[in-house]
């Protein structure tokens, strides 16, 4: 296949080129593959028909010779016959002996007949074959309209010993050629039918092996929309120069494609760590401010409750403003806990959390919306599943077992962000009376083994009418979406009906990791 020259997209990274100065493909461009192809098949069928024509002209002009030869062999016992006429005395055995000829020699482009002195027709030409009933409608419609009636005779008297003479006549007939021109015609348009079969039937083939791969074309077209690269960068040669040089632009767009969402993923990366970076920073600042006053009013409070030992009217009040540092010192630590559930992140991806902790702050996350709705109050499940890698369920690892088997730090971190984000606008917007959180992870519980984690947040609300116009107007699933993503995920909105009247909204994402062994302590 001749080397095709590949066009380059004007929005992919390349050479420099000077304004006014055209590309080296823009000044030469190789010849069109697939015409090619398909004149040199188209060609080699014509060539095919060709030889098969001459083959079929050869024969048949051996039979033309051996019908004419054979024409003028009967015609010559025809006149042998009628020369022996004069000299046979039965009429009869005259007449039988010339049909006889007839029947066994037929004459061509010649009718004979025998008729009396009186004019009687003692003898005329035999019937005509019968042909096959549309070869009779096309010679019936050639000698109606085509062929003018041929008047042509030779006519002349033969001397009998016994009676008067018998006049002979020879009578011009088109028919044995018409038949024989006919038979040809429907040869050479069958053949010329067989031609064109040949050749569009080779078009066909050679177009369907050529565009046979437009599906993968498509697909990685589509895959491009859908910002996968991974359609692209798989794309097969293509058998076609015209389909290798779509296949190799799409595969230098899939590489930019794949380059600018590396480099926006780590942005947004970056972007989150900046924001848990300064959650990181106010959980330390109310820490050092309120931890140390908490702590000294509760201290204050406990000697003023010694001193007020004996006042019993007093010493409930100091009792409660106790209960009430204690309560608002609890309420800090929970706060500081979901500001920075893990410590500070760092950026190594081999840097783990155990299945166990990031479990229990997931579970202790549910927990705490149990009850929380406005109005009425949210029953929040959690429904925890491990997957072997055949797909079999098997129990969750035990305390034991899950201590030693971690995640990415940062991965636990996105899971705990995001199923925070689901529940509180569960809470805040969903008018929900029921809402769980799902996570499922498959793949063999050892060290350094590819994990799936499938995530999920549903609720039995009001649902959702239109992701697209929602996102824009923020509610935190921008937010949220933009977590998913920045771990090379897809967040999915769908129904999740639930028995009720109401639609409900399930939010479901997708994440792929390794299994770390659990850091020690």
């Amino acid at each position: 296949m001749p080397a095709m020259a590949d066009p380059v997209p004007a929005t992919l990274p390349g050479p420099a080129v000077a304004p006014g100065v055209l590309p080296p493909t823009a000044t030469r461009r190789a010849p069109l593959d697939l015409p090619r192809q398909v004149m040199r098949r188209a060609g080699l069928v014509a060539l095919a028909v060709l030889l098969l024509a001459v083959v079929a002209g050869l024969l048949r002009m051996d039979d033309d010779i051996e019908d004419e030869v054979r024409s003028a062999m009967t015609l010559a016992h025809v006149m042998s016959s009628l020369g022996q006429l004069a000299q046979q005395r039965d009429d009869q055995s005259a007449l039988l002996a010339l049909q006889a000829m007839q029947a066994t020699h037929p004459l061509r482009h010649l009718a004979l007949s025998v008729h009396a002195p009186d004019g009687r027709l003692l003898l005329g030409p035999p019937p005509e074959a019968d042909s096959a009933p549309g070869l009779a409608g096309l010679l019936a419609l050639h000698r109606r309209w085509l062929s003018a009636p041929d008047a042509r005779q030779v006519s002349w008297w033969v001397p009998r010993e016994q009676g008067g003479p018998w006049r002979i006549t020879l009578a011009a007939s088109h028919e044995s050629e018409r038949r024989e021109a006919m038979v040809s015609l429907l040869g050479m348009l069958a053949l010329l039918l067989v031609c064109v079969a040949g050749l569009l039937l080779a078009m066909r083939w050679n177009v369907r092996q050529a565009f046979a791969p437009l599906g993968r074309l498509l697909d990685a077209i589509a895959g491009i929309g859908a910002h996968d690269a991974q359609a692209v960068r798989s794309l097969p040669p293509m058998p076609i120069g015209e389909l290798e040089a779509v296949a190799a632009a799409l595969r230098r767009l899939g590489d930019a494609l794949a380059a600018a969402e590396a480099q926006r993923r780590q942005l947004s990366q970056q972007v989150l760590t900046l924001q848990d970076d300064e959650r990181a920073r106010l959980a330390r600042d109310l820490h050092d401010e309120f931890g140390q006053h908490l702590t000294a009013l509760r201290v204050d409070a406990a000697w003023l409750a010694h001193q007020l030992a004996d006042n019993p009217r007093l010493k409930p009040v100091v009792d409660g403003m106790a209960g009430q540092c204690a309560q608002v010192q609890q309420q800090i630590r929970s706060l500081l806990t979901r500001m920075q559930p893990f410590g500070t992140v760092p950026g190594s991806p081999d840097v783990g959390e155990s299945v166990a902790r990031g479990t229990a702050l997931l579970q202790a996350l549910v927990h705490s919306w149990q009850g929380m709705a406005p109005e009425r109050g949210l029953q929040c499940q959690m429904d925890l599943a491990w997957f072997n890698a055949q797909g079999e369920r098997q129990g969750w690892p035990d305390d034991d077992l899950a201590q030693t088997l971690a995640l990415p730090r940062a991965l636990w971190l996105t899971l705990y962000r995001i199923s925070q984000e689901a529940l509180t606008n569960v809470a805040r917007h969903a008018q929900a009376s029921a809402a769980g959180l799902q996570l499922h992870l498959r793949g063999d519980m050892q060290p350094g083994q590819p994990l799936c984690i499938d995530w999920a947040v549903w609720d039995d609300g009001i649902g959702l009418p239109d992701a697209r116009q929602v996102l824009p107007r923020g509610n935190g699933l921008a937010g949220l979406q933009e977590r998913v993503w920045a771990q090379g995920g897809e967040l999915q909105f769908s129904p999740h009906p639930s028995g009720a009247t109401r639609p409900g909204l399930r939010l479901a994402a997708g994440f792929e990791a390794r299994l770390l062994p659990a850091p020690e302590a």
